[in-house]
């Protein structure tokens, strides 16, 4: 294993780090309590977000077992985890990939960019990752010249109106399809002017306007759902396909994943693949999960 230092994790301060609010959440949410639209957008998403999820969890009668079986797999790991990830590296390299270690966000971000800049490319396409929203790697990468784009569906939103991700599964969850709408034809380029606020449209728009990066794009950066210590791999769970054409289309991927997401075994896939995809945005099993090593 590495000898570099992880070191110990701080407790957050006010107003510093990515995520961190500019103001108090007292102040903010009696302000926004007065925005009937923002109300409405999170009121409808989160009612279908729960009760979707509520049908699917209900589907399985060994639900709390499944998760019993989770937490005890995740305390398992941590009891273990400097032997864990020195098999994962040590499996990982084995197969061609190359581990780097990061003590911080400010070496994480040094690191990507490096790897970027000696492929020569000023511009990556990126799968979803809160890894890289809490260490602010999009805005590191604009400040050394490299534009970073985002090709999930709402994470593309939210980078097109310059705004931030208000929801860990749903990043856009604040925003309504009218306001899409509005955001499509305000940022894109050789947008049909007469889009509407149909989701399908929507989409059509999202996949014309990321086709183009998709096909040219020569690095890719993501996070990951899960690294597999026994088989050294990789996993990323998504739902619209972006993910795959990513971790596949480019000749460079760079992944960032924080050492939380170590599974000892590729067995304990089977736990979590029942999970995640049901808690998250109650799917019963996520089609689109891409593995690589």
């Amino acid at each position: 294993m590495s000898n570099t230092f992880l070191g110990m994790p701080s407790l957050p301060v006010f107003g510093h780090g990515n995520l961190h609010a500019t103001e108090p959440f007292p102040k903010a949410a009696h302000r926004e309590l007065g925005n009937a639209q923002l109300r409405a957008n999170l009121g409808h998403a989160t009612h279908t977000i729960r009760d979707k999820r509520a049908k699917v969890v209900a589907e399985l009668a060994d639900w709390e077992e499944l998760r019993d079986a989770g937490s005890a797999i995740k305390d398992a790991t941590m009891a273990n985890l400097p032997a864990l990830l020195g098999q994962f590296e040590a499996n990982f390299t084995a197969r061609g990939g190359t581990v780097h270690w990061a003590r911080d966000a400010q070496e994480a971000n040094q690191l990507v960019t490096e790897l970027i800049r000696a492929t020569g490319e000023t511009e990556v396409v990126k799968v979803k990752s809160m890894a890289t929203q809490e260490i602010g790697l999009n805005e590191y990468l604009e400040g050394q010249g490299i534009a970073a784009f985002e090709t999930d569906l709402a994470e593309l939103i939210v980078q097109l109106d310059r705004d931030k991700p208000s929801h860990i599964l749903v990043p856009a969850i604040h925003k309504n399809r009218s306001q899409i709408r509005e955001i499509f034809l305000r940022e894109m380029e050789d947008v049909d002017p007469a889009l509407s606020n149909e989701p399908a449209r929507l989409a059509e728009a999202a996949r014309r306007h990321l086709r183009r990066k998709f096909l040219s794009a020569k690095v890719a950066v993501s996070g990951a759902n899960f690294g597999l210590a026994d088989t050294g791999t990789l996993a990323v769970v998504e739902s619209e396909g972006n993910g795959r054409m990513c971790l596949t289309l480019p000749e460079t991927l760079i992944t960032v994943m924080g050492i939380e997401k170590l599974l000892p075994r590729w067995e304990d896939l089977e736990v979590f693949m029942q999970l995640l995809p049901r808690s998250s945005t109650g799917e019963r099993m996520n089609p689109y999960t891409s593995l690589w090593t």
